[in-house]
């Protein structure tokens, strides 16, 4: 089958769940991956990525196109766009894939301008975030949330990454399947020392943390953990948009490429995931905790409906003080036997995330 594949990042961009699914269904179906549009006007005002039109070939079955954006402005204007004008011009660069595709995927709600327009064909929409929660822009923050309500009306099957999503959903009667990340078994197997990595931790050292830090990073529990030992090192991967931590024992690596990734991890005695406490955190199926937990490290996870569905294999933590309590004892690893981590990545790996959704697939099919 050929499926249309509206993406929400750039196929370059670090690999996560997009690009993943993508992939994977690409060993059974022809997909097209439609990167974001660049304007014109967003090429001149801050360069990078060219507004002409780019195609390339992942293999036999995977296209990724990025739509000429010359005569498209910022999507943020469509709110006021009420004829629909600004993505004619996309919408005619892709008429004759539309014509040939049999499904429609979409990963972003940014898209539904475009979707709108689209008859006859079914709809798939994988509502992976609360995107409108996650930009600072009035503007394109009414626009997603208006978006947003269209995409759940006019899609046939929704798709969703957490239990918060697929109960409101599930209220409103639409057809919804719960489909959470996963983790990437050929990176993970680079992060694991066999040798050493089923040993019960009796003293930590270095605590890391791989991620966006961003204004849903809980900087208390950093300082909370600084408290409890002065052997503690805070080691924190990834871009930063918070003013920096000055202790000298917070360090901070900056991005790191996905090869780099595992001998990083390597490295670390206890992983953290320390998102605030807020409406956005149950809407977070979060990756890094299924990555940390397939490398077999000890999880400092906050407590959200999410991570409660794996308490079985992290330390979680509701109040600062409970973090103590964790940190006080010694620590065993999620995973006692080789076996046992093995078989939490079959289970949560893309390529069974993958199998669930070729049976989505199936069932619209026969719904046609």
């Amino acid at each position: 089958m050929k499926i249309l594949y509206f993406a929400p990042i750039y196929y370059s961009d670090m690999k996560q769940r997009p690009q993943q699914i993508a992939e994977f269904l690409s060993k059974d179906h022809q997909i097209y991956y439609i990167e974001p549009t660049i304007s014109f006007i967003r090429q001149l005002l801050k360069g990078g990525k060219s507004c002409i039109r780019e195609q390339k070939k992942v293999n036999d079955n995977l296209t990724v196109i990025r739509l000429n954006g010359c005569f498209t402005f910022h999507k943020s204007i469509e709110i006021f766009d009420l004829l629909g004008v600004n993505n004619w011009w996309e919408f005619l660069q892709l008429r004759e894939l539309i014509r040939e595709c049999h499904f429609i995927w979409v990963g972003y709600s940014g898209w539904y301008t475009i979707i709108r327009h689209i008859k006859k064909k079914p709809i798939i929409f994988d509502k992976m975030d609360e995107e409108d929660m996650l930009v600072s822009s009035k503007i394109w923050k009414k626009t997603l949330q208006r978006n947003k309500r269209k995409m759940v009306e006019v899609s046939d099957v929704i798709i969703v990454t957490c239990q918060k999503f697929y109960e409101e959903i599930k209220k409103i009667g639409k057809k919804v399947y719960l489909v959470p990340n996963a983790v990437a078994e050929e990176f993970m197997e680079k992060t694991f020392q066999k040798n050493k990595e089923y040993e019960e931790i009796t003293k930590v050292k270095r605590i890391g943390y791989i991620g966006t830090i961003g204004e849903w990073f809980d900087m208390e529990i950093i300082e909370e953990l600084l408290s409890i030992s002065p052997e503690y090192e805070i080691v924190l991967v990834g871009r930063n948009y918070l003013p920096e931590n000055k202790n000298p024992r917070v360090k901070y690596l900056g991005v790191k490429k996905n090869e780099e990734l595992p001998e990083i991890i390597k490295d670390f005695d206890v992983c953290l995931y320390n998102f605030k406490k807020s409406e956005l955190l149950d809407t977070i199926n979060p990756v890094k905790v299924y990555e940390y937990l397939a490398a077999n490290k000890p999880v400092l996870a906050v407590e959200s409906m999410e991570t409660l569905k794996l308490k079985q294999y992290l330390m979680i933590y509701n109040e600062k003080k409970e973090i103590g309590q964790w940190m006080s004892q010694p620590i065993k690893r999620p995973f006692r036997t080789e076996e046992e981590r093995k078989e939490f990545i079959r289970k949560n790996g893309w390529k069974a995330r993958v199998q669930e959704i070729n049976q989505i697939l199936s069932f619209v099919e026969e719904m046609k």
